[in-house]
């Protein structure tokens, strides 16, 4: 069988200047074709081991050898790249997941899900990458938020997996780029977005939703408050709706833009 002579090639003594027997009897059943998955992965382990990369990179595209999860493992830890076309092969899906998500290819991992008719919890994929690379969870989070045919992620659920691991910008990134249609119904998110800016100490980018006049169903006396507790009268005044706070915060002149309240003299 062939386990039982991998083996004893394996225990075969070398000889000096020659190639290991191991080495040997694979070069013999190279020449015949394309070697079995046990085959491959044992070839594998030896070259890989005298950095012979290319060597294996040379058989797998001519196909001398069997593709497996194993063999895909065996290669990762040298070359991701090499690992990856190995796990396609194998159909170890998830397995080419991690690879994409690892090699910053998340643009790819949707569609591979969706070609390969593989449900994917994609909660649990942005948390994963989220730990990782932050940056790229969150561009894959905007394409599925964004995608043609409706989201594919909860907009709380991936709010609260970037900033459970205190990443306010991706946060703040995915939500600006999520809730960009403005509807009604995303109002408490709306409020969610400038709450937690204003609460982390980035009112400057409260200040530029506000100003850009992004957002119009936020719960605006709650903004409106933190906006005057946080030092942006002019934001504050712009949302109350309440005369004793509109005075109140009037009386703040030395915060306010002289320019946004007083009007133009006529030339």
């Amino acid at each position: 069988p062939t386990a039982q002579t991998i083996q004893r090639s394996q225990r075969a003594p070398a000889i000096q200047g020659q190639p290991s027997p191991i080495l040997t009897y694979f070069g013999a059943l190279l020449e015949k074709g394309k070697l079995n998955k046990l085959e491959s992965l044992e070839l594998a382990k030896p070259v890989l081991q005298q950095g012979k990369k290319d060597l294996l990179q040379k058989w797998l595209t001519e196909e001398k050898l069997a593709c497996s999860e194993e063999l895909g493992d065996c290669i990762k830890p040298m070359d991701v790249q090499m690992a990856l076309s190995v796990y396609l092969k194998a159909e170890a899906h998830q397995k080419v997941i991690q690879c994409l998500s690892e090699t910053g290819q998340t643009d790819k991992i949707a569609l591979y899900a969706q070609k390969v008719n593989m449900p994917m919890d994609w909660g649990v994929q942005i948390d994963n990458m989220a730990r990782m690379n932050p940056q790229a969870a969150c561009e894959m989070a905007q394409k599925l938020a964004t995608d043609p045919a409706g989201s594919k992620v909860d907009f709380n659920q991936v709010t609260d997996i970037f900033m459970g691991y205190n990443c306010l910008q991706q946060a703040t990134a995915f939500l600006l780029d999520a809730l960009k249609n403005n509807k009604p119904e995303e109002g408490p998110l709306q409020t969610r977005l400038l709450e937690m800016n204003l609460m982390a100490g980035q009112p400057g980018v409260a200040d530029a939703i506000l100003a850009n006049d992004m957002f119009s169903h936020f719960e605006k006396q709650r903004i409106a408050l933190l906006c005057e507790q946080k030092g942006l009268p002019q934001r504050a005044l712009e949302n109350f709706e309440e005369i004793t706070d509109i005075k109140r915060c009037i009386s703040r002149t030395d915060l306010l833009n002289p320019e946004w309240y007083v009007p133009p003299l006529p030339h």
